[in-house]
C-alpha cells in the first residue's frame, strides 16, 4: 500500500525533512535560522506534502530526488510563511526604490503573480522587468535574490533567463 508522508520545514522556508508520519507535528528549531519547525499549513493543519512512497515498502529511493518545499497550501490555496514572508520582504524593498509612489503600488501589488503561473503572470514579468530597471541595480539585484526560490519556473526564465 503507498504512503504520503509529510515534510517539515521551518518558517523562513528550510525544509529539514520530507518523511514524517502523515498528520505529525514537526518539533524543534532550524539549526540555519532558529526558527520553528512545522508539518501543517498554520492557517487549515493540513500535512505539508512530502515523500511518496508508491510501493509502500516503506524504503524512501534517494533517485527520486528532493521534495520541494511548496508555496501554498493544497488544502487551503493560503501561502505558507516562508512565502509571505518572500513577498512582503520583496515589497518592503520595493518602497525603497527612487519609484514614483503609483509605481511603487502597482510593483509591490504585482509580486504574488510571480509566484505561480496564472493569466496575470506574463504582465508581472513584464513590469518587472520596467520596474526593476527604473528602481535602481542595488534594488534590482536585492528583488532577484529574493524571488529566485519562490518564482515560478516560467517568470525565471522570462527575466532572468535561467
Amino acid at each position: 500500500m503507498s504512503t504520503q508522508h509529510a515534510q517539515s520545514v521551518c518558517l523562513n522556508g528550510h525544509q529539514v525533512g520530507s518523511s514524517l508520519i502523515w498528520g505529525t507535528d514537526a518539533n524543534g528549531f532550524c539549526e540555519k535560522c532558529g526558527a520553528k519547525f512545522i508539518s501543517k499549513c498554520p492557517n487549515c493543519d493540513y500535512p505539508i506534502a512530502g515523500y511518496y512512497d508508491a510501493s509502500g515498502d516503506g524504503i524512501i529511493s534517494l533517485s527520486t530526488g528532493p521534495v520541494p518545499i511548496p508555496k501554498y497550501c493544497k488544502n487551503c490555496g493560503k501561502p505558507y510563511p516562508w512565502t509571505e514572508s518572500a513577498v512582503k520582504s520583496a515589497q518592503d524593498l520595493i518602497s525603497y526604490s527612487e519609484l514614483s509612489s503609483d509605481e511603487v503600488k502597482d510593483f509591490q501589488g504585482s509580486i504574488p503573480d510571480l509566484l505561480s503561473d496564472t493569466p496575470k503572470t506574463k504582465l508581472a514579468s513584464t513590469k518587472f522587468k520596467i520596474y526593476a530597471a527604473k528602481a535602481g541595480t542595488v534594488v534590482a539585484q536585492g528583488l532577484r535574490d529574493i524571488l529566485v526560490d519562490i518564482a515560478s519556473e516560467a517568470v525565471k526564465k522570462s527575466i532572468w533567463e535561467v
